[in-house]
């Protein structure tokens, strides 16, 4: 029997005698296990020293258990820690079950969920970050482990221990913590030893895994969500860095404004915590606490923050220095309005400079995260009742306020999207139901298959908050409309515009009847893809994403296709289509079928322009560029196979090698973001401009070769004679003004230097009018909804050939979520074009088509242009 399963077995038998556990050896230091101090100077734990270190742990007491759950992308396994009472982790299942019986409330009296609250500890989530680059993250949990699993005689752990359950993460982010910690090894002692990784540090989407919340893209996200709604967390709590200089940690409450739509227990609680911190900062003589200043709890995509709709506290701290390599600081070296040092409301102790050290940045982080703890196990009891109160007001909300429902009805041009956008509310912990024969909501007739999400649910704010267009609240916006602090982050989000699904909102109560014909449904399947009719020739309709998918597997097997057009069902008009030939029925209907699209097969020989699968490159410069990691994740699930084209390749040349070349969006972070107080390794070359960024990428003193450099002059001339000798160059959002500038197109972006006051749009959903019969355009609406990010708009100028693909509407205002100021800086103006350079075309676009994952709605002005025209290659 290993040393686990013993101690698995002490623990149970103990349990159900009713005895304590027997005490088992000395905890280990993790000094003694790893050979160094936690937050030494110089040093970090990788993931498999942090797993080492926990399985010490687990193996000398018997107040804690390791679980695992669930792989990352690279295939590591993710491991969580719960600390408790040897009794209450054998209790954990019992446990577990009462926190989420309170956070349902449904059937539920306010007695029955008083008494639950009584007889439960709390359970609290605390982890190790998910922004591995944040390195003071990771290492915290071995020091908090330690600390309460090491304390004798110590009546605030005991109390802990006693009333709460803490679930430790190592960190969320395993993949990223062994490429950094591996990356500064390597790097220490050298120029470049606070330089950042070369590469995202978690695959495809780096810092943007924490705006991975409500999508559920990744694998991890997809793990930590699952995993969280299993325990039910009272509080969850995630460690970030970097604090807004020179402020040392920064704690809740959060800056305005936050959403209406989750429970005020949550936000009151969340500011309760934030001060308690502060004031235990202050006991403990750790000056340069400081809150609210900047961060916001508007946007509901942080997976740190999205559990708040499932009525968990959930909210993040900030602390500074992320770097084991210690470092001074100089007053002369703060913002010029925070060095006269004087105490602020929400900076009430200045930080005054000096040395800092990892040690100092895991030592805040302790603080903050005892002081979590003790407000929980003080006021165990209230917080457990108010996470009921939480879930019975948000449903009684329903019966008073509205809406009663959404409907995704079953009619729509692309079903498993509709179905899609119906699982992900599945998958948040929602109720979905699923309408069995044609039935009338709200006055409404719906066909059978479509999902009903009723809003008598303790989670239903989550649906408001998804469904609903955003708002900025007036009490934000000053007298001339303008934030008294602009946004750092996106505005708008509402996943039915983004995903091109029609959402039906219903205010009236739902009858008897209605609800008779509704089913819970586990997952939310659309019908069964297939073969309808008869004939060889099969034809796919382009509306829907999945068409793209069949027509690359089609291909792929040894099929042959067309562009056509086509009347798809008896009694329709022509639409855009793709008919595929050369397949068996039994192979195609296999297609269909894995990708629930339907099909009609037909008699008719194929009429239109012949498709080939295009060689696609994907530009991947040196650094975190988030774009290309979002870009290429949707290309590989689409299965356009993108090769990484760096810069070494553009320089190799790429004519005869590609079909179409894509630079994903160039653009750098905002300097006005929090999360870049800390600048990254690029940043005075990303600032230069796209162009910059692209030409000359790192500065030696940045970055070690081979990572160094843009594709510099030989790359552009390789770029150039790719589109002229007939090759497609497509660039989204700023690699657009990067490509303008160097191929010197006849085109302006009229946005390049206008300031907020001129133009803003840090993130908001936009409409566009599309061209139709266009390349682009096909299998489009012709007035989409696109994700428009601190981007370009275009005005061709005199010389330019090539036509306008979209454009916003010369008069009215585009916006149709978020926060968009002075629209009319963009009336009338392009928001697409194509452009015509030699024998090849450029795609300029000034949006991004394929933002985060999200914008299933506009994948197809991406993917069009990935098949060769003309059926050439």
């Amino acid at each position: 029997m290993t040393t686990m399963r013993k101690v698995t077995s002490i623990l149970l038998a103990a349990s159900a005698m009713g005895l304590a556990a027997p005490a088992l050896a000395d905890v280990p230091t993790p000094k003694a296990v790893l050979g160094h101090d936690v937050g030494e100077d110089y040093y970090l734990a990788n993931y498999e020293d942090s797993i080492r270190y926990f399985q010490a742990l687990a193996k000398a007491s018997n107040r804690i258990k390791l679980f695992e759950t669930g792989k990352t992308t690279h295939g590591r396994t993710m491991v969580y820690a719960v600390i408790s009472t040897p009794q209450n982790i054998a209790n954990f299942d019992k446990y577990k079950a009462i926190s989420k019986r309170l956070g349902d409330a449904r059937g539920l009296t306010d007695e029955e969920a008083r008494k639950l609250a009584k007889d439960s500890p709390v359970i609290v989530h605390i982890d190790g970050g998910m922004h591995a680059s944040e390195v003071s993250d990771h290492q915290l949990p071995l020091a908090l482990a330690h600390k309460l699993l090491s304390a004798k005689n110590d009546d605030e752990v005991d109390a802990i221990l006693k009333n709460v359950i803490l679930v430790l993460w190592p960190t969320l982010n395993p993949d990223g913590q062994d490429m950094v910690v591996d990356w500064y090894r390597k790097q220490r002692g050298t120029r470049w030893e606070t330089s950042r990784t070369p590469w995202l540090y978690q695959e495809y989407v780096g810092h943007d895994n924490n705006r991975d919340g409500y999508m559920l893209n990744m694998k991890e996200s997809q793990v930590v969500n699952a995993t969280e709604q299993d325990y039910a967390p009272v509080i969850w709590y995630s460690q970030h860095q970097v604090a807004p200089f020179p402020a040392r940690i920064w704690v809740p409450p959060f800056a305005d404004p936050v959403s209406s739509n989750i429970s005020p227990y949550m936000r009151i609680w969340t500011n309760t915590i934030g001060t308690n911190i502060m004031a235990r900062m202050e006991t403990e003589q750790k000056p340069g606490a400081i809150a609210q200043a900047r961060f916001d709890n508007w946007y509901a995509g942080f997976l740190d923050y999205i559990h708040v709709f499932r009525n968990t506290i959930s909210f993040f701290t900030e602390t500074a220095h992320d770097s084991a390599t210690p470092k001074t600081y100089k007053v002369e070296d703060f913002p010029k309005p925070m060095q006269d040092l004087k105490a602020q409301i929400m900076y009430p102790n200045p930080w005054r400079g000096g040395e800092w050290r990892l040690k100092d940045s895991v030592d805040y982080m302790m603080t903050a995260s005892m002081s979590v703890l003790e407000t929980a196990q003080k006021y165990r009891e209230t917080l457990l009742y108010n996470r009921y109160q939480a879930g019975r007001d948000m449903i009684a909300a329903a019966a008073k306020d509205g809406p009663a429902a959404y409907v995704i009805p079953a009619s729509q041009a692309d079903l498993p999207e509709a179905a899609s956008l119906a699982q992900l509310m599945i998958a948040h912990g929602l109720d979905v139901m699923r309408i069995d024969q044609p039935t009338s909501i709200g006055g409404r007739n719906y066909a059978a298959g479509s999902w009903v999400i009723p809003m008598d649910q303790p989670f239903a704010g989550l649906a408001r908050e998804l469904f609903e267009k955003q708002k900025y609240p007036d009490a934000v916006l000053n007298g001339d409309g303008q934030p008294a602090d602009l946004p750092y982050d996106v505005t708008g989000w509402t996943l039915p515009m983004q995903m091109g699904v029609h959402v039906d909102r219903i205010d009236q109560p739902i009858d008897g009847a209605a609800r008779a014909a509704m089913q819970k449904v586990a997952a939310a399947t659309p019908p069964a893809g297939g073969i309808n009719g008869s004939g060889s020739t099969y034809l796919v309709d382009r509306r829907v994403n999945n068409s793209y998918r069949v027509l690359n597997a089609a291909l792929a097997a040894g099929g042959k296709a067309v562009w056509t057009n086509a009347a798809l069902y008896p009694g329709t008009a022509p639409q855009d289509a793709i008919a595929i030939t050369g397949l068996s029925a039994a192979a195609m209907g296999k297609i269909a079928s894995d990708h629930s699209v339907a099909v009609t097969a037909s008699a008719d020989k194929p009429v239109g322009e012949a498709v080939h699968k295009g060689r696609v490159g994907l530009y991947r410069p040196w650094g975190s560029n988030i774009d290309e990691g979002w870009t290429r994740w949707l290309l590989e699930q689409y299965s356009f196979a993108p090769k990484s084209l760096y810069n070494a390749d553009v320089k190799a040349g790429l004519s005869g090698k590609y079909d179409t070349i894509v630079i994903p969006d160039l653009t750098a972070p905002s300097k006005s973001r929090p999360s870049d107080t800390t600048p990254p390794a690029n940043f005075e070359s990303q600032y230069k401009g796209p162009l910059a960024s692209l030409m000359d990428g790192f500065s030696p003193s940045q970055m070690p070769a081979p990572y160094y450099g843009g594709i510099g002059a030989d790359g552009a001339e390789k770029l150039k004679s790719f589109v002229s000798s007939g090759g497609t160059l497509v660039a989204l959002n700023n690699a657009s003004d990067a490509i303008i500038d160097l191929f010197g197109l006849p085109v302006t972006n009229i946005l390049k230097d206008a300031k907020s006051e001129q133009f803003f749009c840090s993130g908001a959903l936009l409409q566009i009018d599309l061209k139709p019969g266009t390349r682009v355009s096909a299998g489009m609406p012709a007035d989409p909804i696109v994700m428009f990010e601190r981007g370009p708009a275009f005005a061709p100028k005199p010389g330019f050939k090539g036509e306008v693909l979209a454009s916003y509407a010369p008069t009215g205002n585009p916006l149709r979520s978020g926060v968009l100021l002075h629209p009319e800086a963009i009336q009338g103006k392009a928001a697409a074009l194509e452009v015509e350079y030699g024998k090849g075309k450029i795609y300029l676009y000034g949006f991004r088509p394929q933002w985060r994952g999200q914008s299933h709605g506009a994948y197809k002005l991406l993917f069009n242009t990935l098949y060769p025209e003309g059926g050439k290659r």
